[in-house]
């Protein structure tokens, strides 16, 4: 009697054990790439989509900038340059290079035998060289209102260029007093070159429609021997394959319908693993986690927004749901500032036209 007591038990601990495991829940990040386009941070009329450049670069900063000509080192993304008669003009200044101070600097290293006791000290000897540069940029509309004004670098900030090292002080102390000209020359293009980059990011920031394409990831069940782990696998292959669908330059009609059987599935989990244990808690924790990051990019602030913040309310991991908060509230923002419902559009530059063309059309 008392071994089939045993057995008995036996068997009920095994079950117990068996199921637990089954129950274990194990979340994985799984990355995945998203593509969609940019939207200006700045409000301006949505019907300039031109612009003209004008520099006036010292003669050495033109002379570094190799044999292309200033103004084509400009763009905004989304946006057609015209010689003239554009929408917005684009006006830049850059000075000439100064060199402030230049300095034979040294540099230790320890050196160690084989067993890895240090035994002694190699010096290396550098050149720091200081100096300013000053540069900025003006936007202004056709009608004469300036947009935007930037100062791309100012006298008052001083930078610094280190030359390659040398093994004694004379031979560093020879290379910059028989190199300065050429060092000049190098500092003058980099300057230029961070100026203009500058320059660039900022216009397209603030007035351009850039492809993006961006990695990001979703928690995807990785526990083998969960009841769901072959059904999230395949919400989880679903949702790569529309992802590898979407386009920055095409409508997401598609990419939403091919979604739709993968947000029901996690509303699913959200309703059926309810309970308080951890679990069930991370089961719903993925759940509003990948729903929030699924409707951001499929252009939908306001559901990316509800799913964050039950990840909040509901106690699970405040900073991911502030996070995702955050930029669904961005994207939300972006999109009413441009009067638009979608990141996902073509641009064809090739058709965009002056305001001069416009007006002679008529």
């Amino acid at each position: 009697m008392s071994v089939m007591k045993s057995s008995n038990l036996l068997f009920v601990i095994i079950v117990l054990l068996t199921s637990c495991t089954a129950q274990r829940v194990d979340l994985d990040k799984h990355s995945f790439t998203a593509s969609y386009r940019e939207l200006p941070r700045r409000t301006i009329d949505s019907s300039y989509r031109t612009f003209s450049v004008a520099t006036e670069f010292s003669p050495s900063v033109t002379r570094h900038l190799s044999d292309t000509r200033p103004e084509e080192y400009i763009d905004i993304a989304g946006w057609k340059r015209l010689s003239s008669g554009a929408h917005v003009n684009v006006q830049t200044r850059m000075e000439d290079v100064m060199i402030a101070n230049t300095e034979v600097k040294e540099r230790q290293q320890p050196v160690k035998d084989k067993d890895g006791k240090e035994t002694g000290k190699r010096t290396y000897y550098y050149v720091l060289i200081e100096y300013t540069f000053a540069a900025d940029a003006r936007v202004t509309d056709f009608k004469g209102n300036v947009l935007v004004n930037w100062e791309l670098a100012d006298r008052s900030t001083k930078h610094t260029y280190k030359s390659e090292e040398f093994s004694n002080a004379v031979e560093a102390a020879y290379f910059i007093r028989y190199n300065l000209l050429n060092l000049t020359s190098n500092i003058t293009r980099i300057a230029a070159e961070r100026a203009l980059n500058q320059l660039n990011y900022n216009l397209t920031w603030d007035f351009g429609y850039a492809e993006r394409y961006v990695s990001d990831y979703l928690w995807i069940l990785d526990s083998k021997r969960h009841p769901e782990y072959k059904d999230y696998k395949q919400a989880w292959s679903s949702f790569k394959q529309a992802m590898f669908r979407m386009r920055a330059d095409e409508p997401l009609d598609e990419v939403k319908k091919m979604l739709e059987p993968v947000i029901s599935y996690f509303e699913k989990m959200k309703k059926y693993y309810s309970a308080e244990s951890k679990g069930d808690r991370k089961m719903r924790y993925a759940s509003y986690f990948n729903l929030s990051k699924i409707y951001y990019y499929l252009d939908d602030p306001d559901g990316a927004l509800r799913e964050a913040s039950q990840l909040m309310v509901n106690d699970y991991d405040e900073k991911d749901g502030r996070a995702l908060e955050a930029a669904a509230a961005d994207l939300k923002h972006i999109m009413r500032l441009n009067k638009i419902n979608s990141r996902h559009f073509a641009v064809n530059i090739e058709s965009f036209k002056g305001p001069e063309t416009e007006v002679s059309k008529k």
